[in-house]
């Protein structure tokens, strides 16, 4: 069922920004733990259980013969030997018991797979965490405040910084939104904090910058689990109606900045309130998020198998995708047994040797569709059957539209053209478009172009990205 793990783990990896919010009672868990977890082939799987000041816990895991490096863990607990470590974005969780202080005897549940997993405390050598010099760091040359505000029915409260040039005013803002997954205002990723980059760049060139705590996170309260991007635009109306509270604020002059998901979210916020001042979309989308997907989930499989059993696993993911694209309000047992159905029918037609080869021989239609409903959770499942063109053709505001040529997760080719075409049918003429050569999708310098080299880079942002939001603020919003 190689295949099946295969397809979970690419979900975590097509969420750029999934970050960790745990807690324990810990005294002795931290460090790297390593086991071997069988699924038909042997992966080998490594925990890496850390502890802050507070004594907080949070982790990562590795899966080195899958190449994947640095996954954050949603949640780790402890309570005597009892030890969970969770990975919410595929619900996948390490149960275990301390047997003693270099053993941990446990399973990994994930979908209706529970595999036993045996972790042995690892004597790794530490490695130095990769200089982020970019990171601003005080005395700031600028205000830096920490606020807090609340809804209209003040059920949630927000946690933000908003930092804002030290003379002058009212002031041109922009409101940062965060992409995909759980995260902190800075959306901190692989200890690169790009809003804080953002926000210190545009604010030393004279504009105010807010930027905000996800629900859940930090100081902002909420339910993150079982929210969308719906909810999540909500939570950016709140900024703006605090932004328009201030009186060292432009009120006509508020505007957007999101990344990845926030770039999705930035055209909803303008169908609820159409004063925004400008949008810049930094890697957002334009096609729905069966098509992203569906690239996303089959492309790295093109060097892995030969043409055949590509293409045979690209049909399936597709159908996959889009019968749940196609049928939103369709229950999901139904959903499931359409995708159970055709899964049947796909393994009963495919030949032998290509299910093999994508180690599908022994994996069921109950197997498969265990996987499958992980994409039938609120928030992806809100994200395949969404199509930004919705909101995009209604943006009649100036629009930034960047990406990265090298990005593997917000395809520029896939996705710039889609909102091209969606704002100029809302006679948008206010757009201007800018694919960077050698950009990731966090807008880096690369040289493999993978998720996992995010970490290895030591640059956080492309200065010519932050120089063009910049100079494109300046000149187009007067």
């Amino acid at each position: 069922m190689k295949n099946i793990l295969k397809r979970s783990l690419q979900l975590i990896l097509m969420i750029p920004f999934f970050f960790s919010a745990v807690s324990a009672q810990s005294q002795n868990i931290s460090g790297d733990w390593e086991g071997t977890l069988s699924v038909g082939v042997d992966l080998r799987i490594v925990f890496h259980f850390t502890k802050n000041a507070d004594g907080v816990l949070s982790g990562t895991m590795d899966s080195p013969d899958q190449k994947v490096k640095g996954i954050l863990l949603s949640n780790v607990t402890e309570s005597g030997d009892s030890i969970i470590a969770k990975l919410q974005m595929i619900q996948a969780e390490f149960r275990g018991t301390k047997i003693n202080d270099s053993t941990i005897k446990g399973a990994w549940l994930q979908g209706s797979g529970n595999f036993p997993l045996l972790l042995t405390r690892q004597k790794l050598e530490i490695e130095k965490k990769a200089l982020r010099p970019q990171t601003p760091v005080p005395p700031f040359t600028y205000n830096s405040d920490d606020v807090i505000y609340y809804n209209a029915d003040s059920t949630i409260q927000y946690g933000a910084t908003i930092t804002y040039p030290k003379t002058g005013g009212p002031f041109m803002v922009a409101m940062l939104i965060t992409g995909s997954g759980q995260q902190d205002r800075d959306e901190t990723i692989f200890d690169h904090k790009p809003f804080a980059v953002i926000a210190d760049y545009l604010t030393k060139n004279g504009f105010a910058v807010l930027r905000v705590d996800d629900r859940g996170k930090g100081q902002t309260t909420g339910k993150f689990a079982g929210s969308t991007s719906a909810d999540f635009t909500n939570d950016v109306l709140a900024g703006i109606q605090y932004l328009s509270a201030r009186k060292d604020i432009d009120k006509n002059k508020i505007g957007v900045i999101g990344h990845s998901e926030g770039g999705l979210i930035a055209p909803m916020v303008y169908t609820k309130w159409p004063h925004l001042a400008f949008i810049v979309s930094l890697a957002g989308t334009g096609v729905t998020g069966a098509e992203i997907l569906l690239r996303q989930q089959t492309d790295p499989l093109k060097s892995l198998v030969n043409d055949s059993a590509y293409h045979s696993f690209y049909d399936l993911t597709k159908y996959t995708l889009e019968t749940i694209r196609d049928n939103p309000n369709t229950p999901d047992s139904v959903v499931l047994d359409k995708i159970k159905k055709y899964y049947s029918d796909w393994k009963n037609k495919t030949p032998g040797n290509i299910l093999e080869e994508l180690h599908a021989n022994t994996a069921s239609a109950e197997n498969y569709a265990a996987q499958v409903s992980v994409e039938l959770k609120p928030w992806l499942k809100y994200f395949i059957t969404t199509d930004p063109a919705t909101f995009w053709s209604k943006v009649k505001c100036p629009v930034l539209a960047l990406d990265g040529e090298k990005d593997i997760q917000v395809y520029a080719e896939q996705n710039i053209p889609a909102i091209q075409s969606a704002l100029a049918k809302a006679g948008n003429k206010k757009v201007t478009i800018k694919i960077f050569p050698g950009l990731n999708h966090l807008f880096q310098h690369c040289t493999k172009c993978t998720v996992v080299e995010y970490g290895e880079l030591t640059e956080t942002i492309s200065p010519e990205v932050l120089e063009t939001i910049s100079n494109w603020l300046h000149q187009t919003i007067q």
